[in-house]
């Protein structure tokens, strides 16, 4: 990959590990405060433990520490040399694209369910700024966890685009290179066959040529044969 087109690499490689991060570590902050509460808070619903669909924060975890693992591999490949930067840029963002396109659909069809069965988001910000009829007041947390739930709901949108924009510049490259290659290869082969031209009879404005002709009273007569004609030889009887 050219360094023109390495510099813009690394930065969506860069972004896109920052941002999954962070929708990792939302996400598993999230989940792990509803393990730890489920039980005992009743704002939790404990009676009801099925009503919760915690399904999209599992994928949006695995899916974010997949996009980690495969644009960290693209940043090897894009700061060592020895590696094909271009294939392993390719296939790493095909991948990453996928797993974001994962984590921005399917948390999104697990939000529509509700209120037959909610996820930690659609629960948290449908009561963080509401009270029961009996005055009570949601946990404070309800609306920490209502904002965090949303960002890892939405972050997946510039993720996804981040991928598209590494895939576009990993293929351009490939693209690029190989047609250097093959213009590389077309000159090669045409130098080729400017050394291997066979000669003409044209490539030369005089080939001498010798023929020893016999003269009427059968003594021999020599002569140098040119484009010209027939050169008598010195020294030899007309």
């Amino acid at each position: 990959m050219s360094s023109s087109l390495r510099l813009p690499a690394l930065a969506f490689a860069s972004l896109s590990i920052a941002l999954s991060i962070a929708v990792l570590a939302c996400s598993a902050r999230t989940l792990a405060i509803f393990n730890a509460q489920h039980t005992t808070n009743a704002w939790l619903l404990p009676i009801w433990p099925n009503h919760f669909d915690l399904t999209g924060l599992k994928t949006l975890i695995g899916t974010s520490t997949g996009i980690v693992a495969l644009n960290a591999v693209a940043i090897v490949a894009l700061l060592v040399p020895s590696m094909p930067a271009s294939f392993t840029v390719l296939l790493s963002s095909v991948l990453s694209s996928i797993l974001a396109l994962a984590a921005l659909i399917l948390p999104s069809l697990l939000n529509n369910k509700a209120p037959r069965r909610d996820t930690l988001q659609t629960w948290t910000c449908a009561w963080h700024d509401k009270s029961t009829f009996s005055g009570q007041q949601p946990p404070a947390q309800f609306s920490t966890l209502c904002h965090q739930t949303r960002f890892t709901t939405f972050t997946p949108i510039p993720l996804l685009l981040l991928q598209l924009l590494l895939l576009a510049t990993a293929a351009y490259a490939l693209f690029q290179s190989r047609r250097l290659t093959n213009a590389r290869a077309h000159r090669t082969g045409g130098e080729n066959g400017e050394m291997e031209k066979p000669l003409e009879l044209g490539d030369y404005h005089a080939q001498p040529s010798f023929d020893t002709k016999r003269t009427v009273n059968g003594s021999p007569k020599s002569g140098v044969s040119t484009s010209v004609g027939t050169v008598p030889a010195k020294g030899v009887l007309g």
